[in-house]
């Protein structure tokens, strides 16, 4: 059983290209079967691809002693295992209070934005979380009953920019066997036995009576399924990306322009996902609360000279006489532009976000290289990548940089906004550093991986930033 399972993690690890060589990973450990049984098979190939292995875990503020002991439970693993643990406590209840998200969306907001955070403090390439094939086949159902389009029925994505799946393809029962023939602990977290939320009530309920009454094979059916359902999408999406190019005026940071003659030309099924496109292009992940409703409104526009619809993920819907416009409506936070040179070496002070930044130059002797070299406050950079002056600004349109840890890939910091899921009417506050050669920092967030200090680097510049302007 362990070398089928092992034999089927690796195939998928591969067929989805999630890992290479030297990657460094953090691995999402909630104390549960998936995630422990993830740690140990990730440990298990390690030799393989030569991973360097973290473990992330996330006190959530739920559950009282329970979740303390899933913290004792993780030091333990992490010991066991000699995997460095990286453990935070945050309150999720006092967070969906001042967001009013339910109690399941506030607290995945708050792991992955925990999971990416600790991913740029460490320079991970990778994010590796243990969903299942059951995990899959819940989600199937849930936006089943709760009305989907064609890709939300295919389920949770194996691979999303560095988040990856590797146990995406394995079952419940056989992490379980997994586990038992391995004598492996782990923690059953007590609210998933509850039928309160529609994924437990699946999960307990639903699925155990389609197979009862139905079809005992119900699992493999829907795995079965949505393997079909991704590959047919995944087609679909390749055709939409040349049509939506062929219709498209023109893009910004806050709006996509279509051509509403060319729009109206094309099949509907078609023309939904161009829709559904320019919506999430310009709104990102809040473009998952759009109902069938909210895009068959926006197509309906197209049958007027003009008009104007507003969607409720803080977008406007615009027909004029030849575009179909697609608008942000959420305003980013009232401050004016600012720009400000950094003092080197000695202190500045920006008034519009409330922080003040100090600098130090190090020379590689006084460096000390088993000082953490970047946390959400503080980094460093080689002063011999880069020129003066440093100026501290607002984030722009059309902002790019190299972030620390992706191989030297460019990203719009727009998009990296989007992935990290900073709400859009906080991306003003956020500073940027920035050098005459590009940005240094996204200050609290990444570095760029041009700048980073290395075993020749002779001068090195350390900046931290304290919340509170003097």
């Amino acid at each position: 059983m362990t070398d089928n399972l092992l034999k089927k993690v690796r195939d998928t690890i591969t067929s989805h290209n999630m890992l290479r060589y030297g990657d460094r990973v953090v691995v999402g450990v909630s104390a549960g079967p998936d995630s422990v049984c993830l740690l140990y098979i990730l440990n298990e190939l390690k030799e393989d691809y030569n991973l360097s292995l973290h473990i992330a875990h996330l006190h959530h503020g739920f559950r009282g002693s329970e979740a303390d002991e899933d913290v004792r439970f993780v030091q333990s693993l992490s010991k066991s295992l000699g995997i460095p643990a990286h453990i935070d406590h945050i309150d999720v209840p006092s967070y969906i209070k001042k967001t009013k998200l339910s109690k399941q969306a506030g607290a995945r907001e708050v792991r992955y934005r925990f999971f990416n955070r600790l991913a740029d403090d460490i320079g991970a390439d990778k994010i590796a979380l243990g969903h299942t094939a059951d995990d899959q086949a819940e989600t199937f159902l849930m936006r089943l009953l709760k009305g989907s389009g064609l890709h939300g029925l295919t389920g949770i994505s194996p691979v999303r920019d560095r988040i990856i799946r590797p146990l995406i393809d394995i079952s419940s029962d056989e992490i379980k066997e997994y586990l038992s023939e391995r004598d492996i602990r782990y923690r059953i977290d007590s609210s998933n036995l509850s039928p309160v939320y529609l994924r437990n009530k699946i999960r307990l309920e639903l699925i155990p009576y389609l197979a009862k009454e139905y079809n005992p094979n119900i699992m493999d059916t829907l795995i079965r399924n949505l393997k079909i359902l991704r590959e047919e999408d995944i087609f679909l999406n390749g055709f939409v990306d040349r049509t939506y190019s062929q219709v498209l005026v023109s893009t910004s940071e806050d709006s996509v322009i279509l051509d509403s003659s060319k729009l109206t030309s094309i099949t509907l099924p078609v023309r939904r996902r161009v829709i559904r496109r320019a919506i999430y292009s310009v709104s990102g992940e809040m473009a998952i609360t759009l109902s069938y409703k909210h895009v068959e409104d926006s197509l309906a526009l197209l049958d007027n000279d003009r008009g104007e619809i507003h969607l409720p993920c803080g977008i406007v819907v615009r027909k004029e006489r030849k575009t179909f416009g697609i608008y942000s409506r959420l305003e980013e936070e009232a401050i004016p532009q600012y720009t400000y040179n950094i003092n080197i070496p000695g202190e500045t002070v920006i008034p519009e976000t409330g922080i003040t930044i100090s600098s130090t130059i190090l020379d590689a002797a006084s460096y000390k290289k088993g000082e953490k070299a970047h946390d959400n406050n503080k980094a460093i950079f080689d002063m011999g990548k880069f020129s003066l002056p440093l100026i501290v600004r607002d984030r722009r349109s059309g902002d790019l940089f190299y972030p620390k840890g992706m191989m030297g890939n460019k990203k719009k910091v727009k998009k990296y906004f989007i992935d990290l899921k900073i709400p859009r009417s906080k991306r003003s506050m956020v500073p940027v550093l920035v050098s005459p050669e590009g940005i240094l920092w996204i200050i609290g967030y990444r570095t760029d991986e041009r700048f980073v200090v290395t075993d020749t680097s002779e001068r090195i510049l350390q900046i931290t930033v304290f919340k509170k302007a003097a």
